[in-house]
């Protein structure tokens, strides 16, 4: 059983790789706050997978599981200067790129579109506060990291500049790393859904669009994990 709404990037991350994997399994979307603290005791996040009797949580430790589960279509190089490489653009992806597009969220352009997003997961009596209680409790993260203090304009030109470096290093390959997607193609996947889907951040759609070879990629993923 996975567990969590596919709003985050890293529940899109863990629920394309199961399906590029062919790992059949249900999918509890519908998780309300309180319940993810449920299913997430330790950490108070998803995604979270059930695997028998054991819980996983972090979508790196879970594509890792299903590599051992499943090792077809491995999601990791078995050439080590490789997987160093795809190891570490993975993470770059869900510890950087991340909180660019956090930032993108939740600044004043966006964030009343972020609000109206997050608000269905509140209690129906707190909805009237949504706004206050995503602008505080996550909007302020982002300004605490850093990137949420930058000027818009600066915020949306230094994340052109990362989706730059993301086209040269897709250079000419269909994935990253060449032929077949890794564990860091389904990161930035995951993370382009949430910048791209649902109109919350136009500009990062925007900017994406704008850069061919990204867009076909998103396509090729996109086929691959239909």
């Amino acid at each position: 059983m996975i567990f969590g709404p596919e709003i985050s990037p890293f529940m899109v991350k863990v629920l394309a790789a199961a399906s590029y994997k062919g790992i059949d399994y249900e999918h509890q979307a519908n998780l309300s706050v309180s319940d993810v603290y449920k299913v997430s005791p330790i950490t108070g996040r998803i995604p979270v997978v059930s695997f028998d009797d054991e819980m996983v949580y972090d979508s790196t430790f879970i594509l890792r599981r299903f590599d051992d589960l499943k090792p077809e279509r491995p999601l990791l190089s078995k050439d080590s200067n490789i997987a160093a490489r795809q190891r570490m653009l993975e993470d770059w992806s869900d510890e950087s790129l991340y909180w660019h597009i956090m930032a993108l969220r939740w600044i004043k352009e966006n964030a009343h579109r972020s609000v109206e997003q997050n608000a269905k997961f509140l209690p129906v009596i707190l909805r009237p506060f949504a706004g206050f209680i995503f602008r505080n409790f996550i909007g302020n993260r982002t300004r605490g990291q850093g990137l949420g203090r930058l000027p818009y304009d600066i915020l949306v030109s230094e994340l052109g500049e990362r989706l730059d470096d993301l086209v040269e290093m897709l250079s000419n390959q269909p994935y990253f790393f060449g032929e077949e997607p890794c564990a860091a193609d389904f990161a930035i996947f995951g993370q382009f859904n949430t910048g791209i889907e649902e109109g919350v951040t136009p500009d990062f759609a925007r900017e994406v669009g704008n850069r061919l070879p990204l867009m076909e990629w998103r396509r090729r993923m996109k086929d691959v994990v239909a």
